[in-house]
């Protein structure tokens, strides 16, 4: 049986829901105090402002996000790299208010700005690793020149977290699965050898959850 939730838990649940369905800049204390069932001096007390809970709601992002490349820099092969598309983009219907509203996010809050520039340096480097490992075992083909690697990392960056704000601003607001892992694989498929070519068929064809 659950425990009992905590206050900060509601508040953030409550702050969660709201911008997610009505955008970060359309929800006020009063909204989220309202939602949770407690006085805004009750929220004030353990978030003194908007920002903290933002921050709260940043960090409980982050760390899945973590969670997920952890698992994955363990044996980085296509499969599990198809996993950590498939669970992002689940992670990002839960949290999408701040894929919406990245810009309003860092433009508004310089600290969470800078945590999440550094976070945006780190995801680099995984997928950069990811990558090299990739090359290293024959799936992929070596790099033509320095440096094409590292934008291809900062490519599929893009689209592995800036893909569902396109899709929003192009009027599509029921995205895909689907769609999403072919925008990001689509980056990588030119870059096949003949080995990655068969592993990536076997896997689209037959997917397979290690973490079942």
């Amino acid at each position: 049986m659950a425990g009992k939730k905590t206050t900060k838990q509601k508040i953030l649940e409550s702050a969660l829901k709201l911008f997610n369905r009505d955008g970060l800049v359309n929800v006020r204390l009063q909204h989220i105090a309202d939602e949770a069932f407690i006085s805004v001096g009750n929220l004030a007390y353990h978030f003194p402002n908007k920002e903290a809970i933002v921050m709260g709601l940043y960090e409980a992002l982050t760390k899945k996000q973590k969670e997920l490349l952890a698992e994955y820099r363990i044996v980085p092969l296509f499969d599990y790299f198809d996993h950590l598309i498939r669970k992002s983009f689940e992670l990002q219907q839960g949290y999408i208010f701040f894929y919406l509203d990245t810009l309003e996010v860092i433009r508004a809050y310089e600290n969470i700005a800078e945590i999440h520039r550094k976070h945006i340096k780190w995801q680099l480097e995984q997928l950069r690793n990811m990558l090299d490992f990739n090359t290293a075992r024959g799936a992929l083909q070596q790099e033509p020149m320095e440096g094409v690697f590292d934008r291809l990392a900062q490519q599929l960056w893009m689209s592995l977290d800036l893909w569902m704000a396109q899709q929003y601003i192009r009027g599509n607001k029921t995205p895909q699965l689907k769609d999403y892992r072919e925008a990001v694989w689509g980056l990588l498929i030119p870059h096949f050898t003949e080995m990655g070519k068969r592993e990536f068929i076997q896997m689209w064809q037959l997917p397979y959850d290690f973490f079942l």
